[in-house]
């Protein structure tokens, strides 16, 4: 039996997602789930087949995801915010039976050999006088879902999860936080990424609901917080600082339950702020390839470790081989498409180290360290003293190649404070960094690029420097 049809044998009217002001019940999404599952046989979909499915954020997205997850076709979702040369070179390495999308996003240049349908034509492929028996038994090692990984240095891996691989991670997220079943779960995060789409599954697993924005505002999502019964939201640090910088953002993040934070070094000064206002502030490392967080602290409970990532979560094992870190357990990707199975095991490239309390400090990858005149310099700190500076909104920081230093240090601001000198940010960055950490170059900019989870996309900033 599937997840969604275990939820509409025990609670069929009981609320799965509200999305603006609709509501949507258990047995409301599975009708749609079997009336798309019908197509997708009728289109000789069979367990396995890959499915790209080419939507934005929205019921209709989850309904296609949850339809493959009934039949054991593997879905594939991808940002429609891509340009046709990421999307082809991803359907490409991914070498979907048929693409799904809607008729706003079709498009004509998709490769032309795989098959396009929309979804608003579904419904009526689903209809025949022949009936379409629905023979899949869930195996814990099929792959259920490819889901890509946000890209921000590159062209985005495809990452292969199982059915075992979300079972164990909402498993380890229950024991850690212990849902219940009034919970209204906000999310924000695309649906696309396994941030999103995981706080699908476990509401699925354990019955509560989800608050569904498709696109991140921090005014929208503010005042769903408090038109809506929400308890948990699910965020990276930009958009939590956006959230807490508008009137009456504090006192609705104070109201929740839980604020997961991940997705990125969360700043000492944020951290701090949600120690002294008391938010119930549980910070997160994971990715894709653990089939989301992997790793959690709950910072009040222990304010003393706030720069450590956190424990393991159970099953999961981390060490370090040459200050990287590795993950191992059932959460585990099975691999990459069109790479080795990874056994289990993951190498996050990540620079780290585990302490004897099995706490694990999250450095950052060996390949996003400047290095400057023989010296090491982490990018993270520089940007964080930036933001510190009044005035300074945002900001992000790059090694660049020089003839003098090998890499000189350059950060982009985003400077509502118009009028004051380079210089000035350098006498502003002295005595709070070392002298070889601030930046030989300003570049002030209207705003920093950033990808859908509100991570800085570093390669279009290098790419401005070539």
């Amino acid at each position: 039996m599937s997840w969604l049809q275990n939820q509409v044998n025990q609670n069929p009217e009981k609320l799965f997602i509200q999305f603006g002001d609709n509501q949507f019940s258990y047995l409301d999404i599975a009708e749609m789930v079997q009336t798309y599952s019908r197509s997708l046989l009728r289109e000789n979909i069979q367990p396995q087949d890959r499915i790209l499915i080419y939507l934005p954020s929205g019921v209709e997205l989850i309904e296609i995801i949850l339809a493959c997850f009934e039949i054991g076709a593997v879905a594939a979702p991808i940002s429609p915010k891509l340009t046709e040369g990421e999307r082809n070179v991803i359907i490409d390495k991914i070498q979907p039976k048929l693409i799904i999308t809607n008729w706003n996003q079709k498009l004509p240049d998709f490769p032309s050999p795989i098959p396009v349908s929309c979804i608003e034509e579904l419904p009526n492929a689903s209809s025949g006088c022949s009936v379409i028996k629905n023979d899949y038994i869930y195996n814990s090692d099929d792959i259920t879902a490819i889901i890509l990984t946000s890209g921000t240095t590159g062209i985005p891996k495809a990452v292969q999860l199982t059915y075992g691989n979300f079972e164990a991670s909402c498993n380890n997220w229950n024991e850690f936080l212990q849902f219940q079943s009034n919970d209204q779960f906000l999310c924000c995060l695309p649906l696309h990424h396994i941030g999103g789409l995981a706080v699908m599954l476990r509401a699925l697993m354990f019955g509560f609901s989800v608050n569904l924005v498709s696109t991140f505002e921090a005014k929208l999502v503010l005042d769903t917080i408090i038109k809506y019964p929400v308890s948990i939201i699910s965020l990276v640090p930009t958009m939590l600082k956006r959230i807490l910088d508008l009137e009456g953002g504090l006192k609705a993040i104070k109201s929740l339950r839980w604020i997961l934070l991940g997705g990125g070094p969360s700043p000492e000064y944020l951290l701090d702020l949600c120690i002294k206002e008391k938010l119930n502030i549980v910070k997160v490392y994971g990715m894709s390839e653990t089939c989301s967080g992997t790793v959690g602290l709950k910072l009040l409970d222990e304010p003393q470790n706030k720069l450590y990532a956190g424990r393991p979560f159970n099953g999961a094992k981390i060490w370090t081989e040459n200050n990287e870190l590795y993950i191992s357990g059932p959460m585990v990707m099975k691999g990459y498409v069109g790479e080795a199975a990874t056994n289990g095991h993951h190498n996050s490239h990540d620079l780290g180290q585990v302490d004897n309390g099995n706490l694990v400090f999250l450095d950052i990858r060996r390949k996003d360290l400047i290095i400057t005149g023989g010296e090491n310099v982490n990018p993270l700190e520089v940007e964080e003293a930036l933001l510190q500076i009044e005035g300074i909104t945002d900001a992000a920081v790059i090694g660049v190649e020089d003839v003098e230093w090998g890499e000189k240090v350059v950060a982009y601001i985003v400077n509502s404070e118009f009028g004051i000198r380079n210089s000035e940010f350098r006498m502003k960055l002295k005595g709070r960094i070392s002298d070889f950490k601030i930046p030989k170059e300003f570049i002030q900019v209207s705003s920093i690029p950033r990808n859908e989870l509100g991570k800085i996309v570093y390669e279009k900033l290098r790419e401005h420097q070539d």
